[in-house]
């Protein structure tokens, strides 16, 4: 069984006529039967059925276009995709990252990164995750480029720290602590917390570096919703710096101990090349600078 088999039987399946087929594949309408028949000869089944002048599926057939359909869209989905990373003119980013970094810095990111490229056809895919579905993505191959926090025992990946970005106090605003102009560690860890599912812990690691023990109230998955339910009353939390939650009804504290940070890396997989575009992306993120020569961003933040 070869592509051009299945290409044969594809055409054919959607025009239901040799000769019609034969000139849209460039091929004779006897080459078009000798390539079907030998399909059907290593199938053991007929796949076409004579009716006038045209043919249709058999019922053998129709099963066989079922999966065959869907495997040429894909064959067809991954040529276009490899044409796409190998044209000087198409710039394809395939990202993954995990949700703060798609909230806060990635928008700009893109933006400058467009500005410096105006020559090029710039597309990008991106896929949303937690840090080990990142990681994950982009050692199976099914990223390049990964946007995230560190994860310890991960052998395969290379981490590039690019941003740092605050941690607040998350509190309601009648809560004694949002009454103050800046906060301590030691002080937010005497109230019960509502901390990310993140198994990189790095919370709870950064309040046990400094001997305070968290007291935990509950875990959630997302920012915002942890927000809300700190707005409800029902515990404080420590979140990346993000203006968008106060609109949750809380408030954001400054912390006073100098740990109170959140590094984002980039992460790549050891030993799988970059395209070229890929790699200027690399170089532009790390390099921390926009295409006009202004600092960028991208480094670390102080609000």
């Amino acid at each position: 069984m070869t592509l051009h088999q299945l290409r044969h039987f594809e055409s054919l399946a959607h025009t239901q006529h040799y000769q019609r087929s034969a000139e849209l594949l460039g091929v004779s309408q006897p080459a078009l039967s000798r390539s079907i028949s030998a399909l059907e000869l290593e199938l053991g089944a007929p796949l076409f059925e004579r009716q006038g002048r045209n043919v249709v599926l058999s019922r053998f057939g129709r099963v066989f276009a079922e999966h065959i359909f869907t495997a040429m869209d894909e064959i067809d989905t991954g040529c276009a995709r490899v044409r796409d990373l190998t044209d000087p003119q198409k710039c394809v980013l395939d990202i993954s990252l995990n949700y703060i970094v798609a909230n806060l810095y990635l928008p700009r990111i893109l933006r400058g990164y467009a500005q410096g490229h105006r020559e090029q056809e710039i597309a990008f895919q991106l896929r949303h995750a937690n840090t080990p579905e990142v990681l994950s993505n982009v050692l199976a191959g099914r990223s390049d480029i990964g946007l995230c926090s560190y994860m310890e025992d991960q052998p395969g990946i290379r981490f590039h720290p690019f941003v740092r970005c605050p941690l607040r106090l998350v509190a309601p605003p009648d809560h004694p602590l949002a009454q103050q102009d800046q906060v301590t560690l030691a002080e937010i860890g005497r109230y019960p917390l509502i901390l990310s599912v993140d198994r990189t812990h790095y919370i709870e690691n950064m309040l046990l570096g400094l001997g305070v023990r968290p007291i935990l109230a509950c875990r959630m998955g997302e920012d915002r919703s942890i927000a809300n339910f700190v707005a409800c009353g029902f515990g404080l939390s420590i979140l990346p710096y993000d203006p968008q939650l106060e609109a949750c009804g809380v408030s954001l504290v400054p912390i006073q101990d100098n740990c109170a940070y959140r590094e984002f890396y980039l992460a790549l997989a050891r030993g799988r090349p970059l395209s070229a575009h890929s790699k200027d992306f690399c170089r532009y993120i790390l390099n921390g600078r926009n295409h006009s020569g202004r600092p960028s961003l991208f480094k670390e933040e102080t609000r």
